[in-house]
C-alpha cells in the first residue's frame, strides 16, 4: 500500500487593515497578595447618559466591555471586604485596556452583630450556573464532593460527576486546572472549608476564548473559587486505620498554596476497595463478553490501546497510588500546570453472567457463565499545560500528554449455553494475559491576535503516538452435545503487537463583518494510521512448546484515515443572544490493508457536508437557552475492521470486518435554565437527540448446526460468530429535567429530578434485523439539610422504571424496575462526639428468574475529635453492618438481555486516626470565630478565561 496525499496549507494575508478597537478591559487584584479577585462586580456608567453596564471579573480577575462608543465613563468596582475603586475613563477610536487595578482590603470588623440574613445559594449569568458555598451548609471536615452534592443539579455517583444531566469533564480551582482532567481527584481532595463559590459552565474552545468568537465546541466544566484568606498557605489530612481480618487503608493529601504557586500531594494504600482514579488508570485484561475486558471487538486479543481501557471494577481491589498537582505562572509571561498519577492496583472478582437471546423461535436460547478472575495493574500518567503570553497579540500553547500501563492477570471461566433447558455447548477454560500499554499525545496551539478587535488566526497541530504488546495463554476444554457429542482441547498462544500514530492541523482565520457579526474560516487536515499485528500458535506436542503457527487465528492488519475539511461560518454577537452557523466540506479515504496470512487491500472514499449550528438567547440575567446542531463523522476501529477469528472463548467467536464504511451522525441538543434569586430557587432542562446512519452494529450468526466458516474454521451447533456491520436507524433521545429550591420549615434544599432516555439499536440476527427498542424513566428526589455545619444529613429516592422492545422476537420483550433509596447523617455532638451513618436500599423487579435483588447497605461510625483544636479525629467503622452489599448490573443490546452478578467487598470493622492540617496564618478564619463572621453575599463571575 503506498497511499500518497497532499496537505497544504495556504496562508495569504497580504495586508492587515489595522482597525480601531472598542473595548474597555482591566485585570483586578488584592493589594496586599497582588492575587486576582473573580467575582468582583464592575460597573461602566456613560457620563452623557448616565446609562449603566455591568459585569462581573472572571475567575483570574479580568472583565472587559466591548462595543463601548467613544466618550467619558465612570468605571466603579467593588468586591466584599475590599474598598470600593472608582475612576473616569476616557473612550476614544482605540481599545482601552485599564491594566491591574488593586483593591485595598477594608477595615470593617463587626462585634457583636448577629446577622440573619439568608445567603442567596445561586444565581445564573448567561450559561454560567455559580453556587455561593457558605449557603450550604456541610461538617468542618467535609471535602469539595459533599458540598457539591448538595447543589442543584449535580449528582456524584459510581465515580462519576455530573451537573445539569451532563459528565463534568474538568474541575478548574481558581480558573487552573487541578489534578489533571480527573474530576472525582478533584472533588475528593479539596476541603470544602476553602471554597468561596463554585461556578457550572460550558467551557468554551481555546480558540473561543482566544478570539471572542463562539465557535460552539463547549464542554461541561465546575470551576471552584478559593476564598481570598485561603489562597496561599498549607492544608490537608494524614489518615491511618486497620480492621478486622487484616483490612487496612493509609494515605493522605498536603496542599501547598502560595498565591499562584499550587501544589498538592496525595497518596493511598488500601484493601477496601477505594480506587478513586479516573477512568484510564485501570487496564482490563479479562472478560470474554468485554464486561471488563479488551474493548474493541468485544473480545479478547485486542489491537489499539482503547482495549485495554475500563472503568472502575468490581470485586475487591487492594490499590497503591500517589498523585502531584503543579501549577504557577513563571514570570508574567508563562502559565504552567501539570499532574502525575501512578498506582499500582490488585483486583480479585468473582462474577456470574445470565444472558437471555433474541430470537424468533419458540425455545429461547440462553448463555451462563461463572469467572473467577485476578489481575494486577501499573500505570503512570503525566499531563501538563503551558501558556506562553508572548505579547498582546502573541501567544503559544503546549500540551503534551504521557499514559504507560502494564497489566497481567488470570481468568478461569466455565461457560455453558442452553436451548430450552437442554444444554448445546460447554466451555471450561483458562486465559492468561501480560500487556503493556504506551500512550504519548501532544497538542501545539499557535494564535496571533490583530489589531483590529476580533481577527484573529490560529493555527492548531496535534500529533499522538500509541503502542501496545502483549501475549496471552489460552487452554480450553470444550463439549459440544446433540446428535453427535464432540469434545476438543484448545491450547494455544498468542502475540499480540499493535501501533499507532496521528496527525492533525486546523487553521482558522476570524474576520469581524458588520457591527455585530464576524466570519471565521478554517482548513483542517488529519492523518490516522492503525497497525495490528496479532499471531496465534498452538501447542506442538513433539516440541512441548508452542511451535506450530495457527494462520487461520492469525492477522497483520493496517488502516490510514485521511481527512481533509474546509469551512466557512458566520457568528452573530447581540446584546441578549449569539448565533452561529458553520458549513463544512470533508473530504475522507479508508484505507485497509491485509498482508498476512493473506494479501488484500480495502479503500473507501467518503464525501460529506458537515453543518453546523447553534443559538444561545438570555432572556435575563438569570433565564437563558441554548440550541445545537451539529453532524460528525467517526471511522470504524482497528479492531472493527480486522478480519480475523478470535476464539479466547470457543462458544463465542468474534472477528472484524474490512468493508465497514464510517457512520455519520447529526445530534440537537436544547437546554434551558433559570434562577430565581429571591426565591433561591433553580431549574434546569435539557432535550436533545442523535441520528446515525451507518451506525456499527453487530451481526451474530449462532449455528443450527456445523457450519464452516470461509476462515477455514469450524462453528459447531449453538456456538455463535460475532462481527461489526454497518446498518441504519440508530436513534436515540434524552431528557433530563431537576428544580431546586428551598424547604425553609426543614432549614434544608430540595432537588427534584426527572430524566427519560429512549435508545433504538440495530443489529442482525442470523441474518434478521432486529430493533433493540430501550426506554427509560425515572424520578427522583434529594432533600439536603442546611441546618448547621454540626448536623448534615441527606435523604434521596430515585425510581427508574426500563421498557425493553424487539422487532425481531416480541416474546424477549420485558419491563423491569429500579428504586434505590439512601439516607446519610453525620451529626457533631456534645464534647466533639461524631455520629456518621448511611443506609442504602436498592430493589428490583423483573430482572432474570431468581436474582431480582432487595438488599440493604449500613454503613456506620462513631468518632471522637481529639486535641485543643480538635484537628484529630479517632473513629470506628462499620462498613455493611447487615452484610447484604451485592452488585447486579443489566445491559440490554439488539442481540440479548444480560444480568450480571459480581462478589464485592462486605462487611469489616475499623479503627481510624485522622488528623486535619490547617495553616493559612493571620487573619485566617481559623483564628476567629466562626459564629461572629457573617455571611458574604455572592459576587457572580462569569465563565473562565481571558479578553
Amino acid at each position: 500500500m503506498k497511499p500518497t496525499f497532499l496537505i497544504a496549507f495556504l496562508l495569504c494575508i497580504a495586508s492587515s487593515l489595522f482597525g480601531q478597537g472598542t473595548f474597555v478591559g482591566g485585570l483586578v487584584t488584592d493589594q496586599e497578595e497582588d492575587m486576582p479577585l473573580p467575582g468582583a462586580h464592575v460597573v461602566l456608567i456613560d457620563q452623557a447618559d448616565q446609562s449603566e453596564r455591568a459585569t462581573v471579573t472572571s475567575a483570574e480577575g479580568r472583565f472587559r466591555f466591548n462595543d463601548a462608543k467613544a466618550g467619558s465613563y465612570l468605571l466603579k468596582i467593588s468586591f466584599l471586604g475590599f474598598e470600593e475603586h472608582s475612576q473616569t475613563v476616557e473612550v476614544g477610536n482605540s481599545p482601552v485596556f485599564l491594566g491591574k487595578i488593586q483593591l485595598g482590603q477594608a477595615a470593617i470588623q463587626l462585634e457583636g452583630v448577629e446577622v440573619k440574613e439568608q445567603t442567596l445559594p445561586a444565581i445564573q449569568l448567561g450559561d454560567t450556573t455559580q453556587f455561593n458555598a457558605e449557603a450550604f451548609k456541610v461538617n468542618p471536615d467535609a471535602s469539595a464532593e459533599d458540598l457539591v452534592r448538595k447543589m442543584p443539579g449535580v449528582v456524584v455517583s459510581g465515580g462519576k460527576v455530573q451537573a445539569q444531566g451532563e459528565d463534568i469533564k474538568e474541575v478548574l480551582v481558581d480558573g487552573k486546572p487541578f489534578f489533571g482532567n480527573d474530576p472525582t481527584a478533584a472533588l475528593r481532595n479539596l476541603p470544602a472549608e476553602v471554597i468561596d463559590k463554585v461556578q457550572v459552565f460550558d467551557q468554551k474552545s481555546e480558540q473561543a476564548q482566544f478570539s471572542g468568537v463562539e465557535d460552539g465546541q463547549t464542554s461541561k466544566t465546575l470551576n471552584i473559587i478559593t476564598k481570598p484568606t485561603m489562597r496561599s498557605g498549607q492544608f490537608g489530612k494524614l489518615y491511618a486505620g486497620y480492621g478486622y481480618e487484616d483490612k487496612y487503608q493509609v494515605g493522605g493529601i498536603l496542599n501547598f498554596f502560595n498565591a499562584d504557586q499550587r501544589i498538592s500531594i496525595i497518596g493511598q494504600s488500601n484493601n477496601i476497595n477505594l480506587q478513586n482514579f479516573a477512568t484510564e488508570d485501570l487496564l482490563g485484561v479479562v472478560g470474554s463478553s468485554g464486561r471488563g475486558g479488551w474493548r474493541g471487538r468485544g473480545g479478547r486479543g485486542g489491537g489499539s490501546i482503547g482495549d485495554f481501557l475500563v472503568s472502575q471494577r468490581d470485586g475487591i481491589s487492594t490499590t497503591n497510588a500517589i498523585g502531584l498537582n503543579y501549577a504557577d505562572d513563571w514570570g508574567k509571561k508563562i502559565k504552567a500546570t501539570g499532574s502525575y498519577f501512578f498506582n499500582l492496583s490488585e483486583n480479585e472478582a468473582a462474577q456470574e453472567v445470565n444472558r437471555e437471546y433474541i430470537d424468533d423461535e419458540e425455545v429461547s436460547q440462553f448463555y451462563v457463565e461463572n469467572t473467577e478472575s485476578s489481575t494486577r495493574n501499573l500505570n503512570h500518567r503525566l499531563n501538563f499545560r503551558m501558556e506562553y503570553q508572548i505579547d498582546s497579540f502573541n501567544s503559544i500553547i503546549l500540551r503534551p500528554r504521557l499514559t504507560l500501563q502494564q497489566n497481567e492477570g488470570s481468568e478461569t471461566t466455565f461457560g455453558q449455553t442452553l436451548l430450552g433447558s437442554d444444554p448445546l455447548n460447554q466451555s471450561n477454560y483458562q486465559f492468561n494475559p501480560d500487556l503493556s500499554a504506551l500512550n504519548f499525545s501532544n497538542d501545539l496551539l499557535l494564535r496571533h491576535r490583530f489589531r483590529k478587535e476580533g481577527r484573529t488566526i490560529s493555527l492548531n497541530l496535534d500529533t499522538e503516538y500509541n503502542q501496545s504488546d502483549g501475549e496471552s495463554f489460552l487452554y480450553s476444554e470444550n463439549s459440544f452435545f446433540g446428535i453427535d457429542p464432540t469434545a476438543d482441547t484448545l491450547q494455544q498462544f498468542s502475540d499480540l503487537q499493535s501501533d499507532g500514530w496521528q496527525f492533525s492541523s486546523d487553521l482558522t482565520y476570524t474576520e469581524p463583518w458588520g457591527k455585530r457579526g464576524s466570519l471565521n474560516f478554517s482548513y483542517q487536515a488529519s492523518l490516522e494510521r492503525s497497525t495490528s499485528d496479532k499471531r496465534v500458535f498452538d501447542f506442538a506436542e513433539a516440541d512441548q512448546d508452542y511451535t506450530d503457527p495457527n494462520d487461520a487465528l492469525s492477522n497483520v492488519f493496517q488502516t490510514d484515515y485521511l481527512t481533509q475539511r474546509g469551512g466557512l461560518g458566520y457568528r452573530l454577537n447581540g446584546q441578549d443572544y449569539n448565533i452561529g452557523l458553520t458549513l463544512n466540506y470533508q473530504w475522507a479515504t479508508l484505507d485497509n490493508e491485509r498482508t498476512f496470512p493473506t494479501e488484500n487491500q480495502f479503500e473507501r472514499d467518503f464525501r460529506n457536508w458537515l453543518p453546523f449550528a447553534f443559538l444561545r438567547y438570555n432572556f435575563s440575567k438569570t433565564e437563558s437557552l441554548r440550541v445545537f446542531y451539529r453532524t460528525s463523522t467517526n471511522p470504524p476501529s482497528v479492531d472493527q475492521l480486522q478480519d480475523v477469528i478470535d476464539n479466547s472463548n470457543p462458544l463465542q467467536l468474534r472477528a472484524g470486518n474490512p468493508d465497514l464504511a464510517q457512520n455519520y451522525q447529526h445530534s440537537l441538543f436544547i437546554r434551558y435554565s433559570s434562577t430565581n434569586t429571591e426565591k433561591s430557587t433553580n431549574f434546569f432542562a435539557l432535550f436533545g437527540g442523535s441520528f446515525t446512519q451507518d451506525y456499527v452494529a453487530n451481526s451474530t450468526l449462532i449455528a443450527g448446526s456445523d457450519t464452516l466458516l470461509a476462515q477455514g474454521i469450524l462453528l459447531q451447533r449453538g456456538a455463535q460468530l460475532t462481527s461489526p456491520v454497518n446498518l441504519d436507524g440508530n436513534y436515540s433521545l434524552r431528557s433530563y429535567v431537576t428544580y431546586g429550591l428551598p424547604a425553609k420549615f426543614l432549614r434544608s434544599n430540595v432537588n427534584f429530578n426527572l430524566s427519560g432516555t429512549y435508545n433504538r439499536q440495530p443489529g442482525l440476527l442470523n441474518g434478521d434485523l432486529n430493533y433493540s427498542n430501550n426506554t427509560n424513566l425515572a424520578v427522583g428526589i434529594t432533600l439536603a439539610s442546611n441546618i448547621s455545619e454540626k448536623l448534615d444529613f441527606t435523604l434521596s429516592s430515585r425510581t427508574s422504571y426500563n421498557w425493553v422492545r424487539n422487532t425481531l422476537a416480541t416474546g424477549s420483550n420485558n419491563n423491569y424496575l429500579n428504586q434505590n433509596s439512601e439516607a446519610t447523617l453525620n451529626w457533631i455532638f456534645g464534647n466533639g462526639f461524631v455520629l456518621r451513618t448511611g443506609v442504602n436500599h436498592q430493589y428490583y423487579d423483573g430482572l432474570s428468574a431468581g436474582i431480582d435483588p432487595n438488599y440493604w447497605l449500613w454503613n456506620a461510625a462513631f468518632a471522637k475529635k481529639l486535641f485543643k483544636d480538635q484537628r484529630g479525629e479517632l473513629q470506628l467503622s462499620v462498613y455493611d453492618l447487615l452484610g447484604q452489599n451485592t452488585s447486579i448490573s443489566r445491559s440490554v443490546n439488539e442481540v440479548y438481555i444480560e444480568d450480571t452478578t459480581t462478589d464485592v467487598l462486605q462487611r469489616y470493622v475499623m479503627l481510624t486516626f485522622t488528623y486535619q492540617l490547617r495553616n493559612f496564618g493571620k487573619g485566617s478564619p481559623q483564628s476567629q470565630d466562626d459564629d461572629n463572621h457573617p455571611p458574604r453575599p455572592p459576587h457572580w463571575g462569569p465563565r473562565p478565561g481571558g479578553f
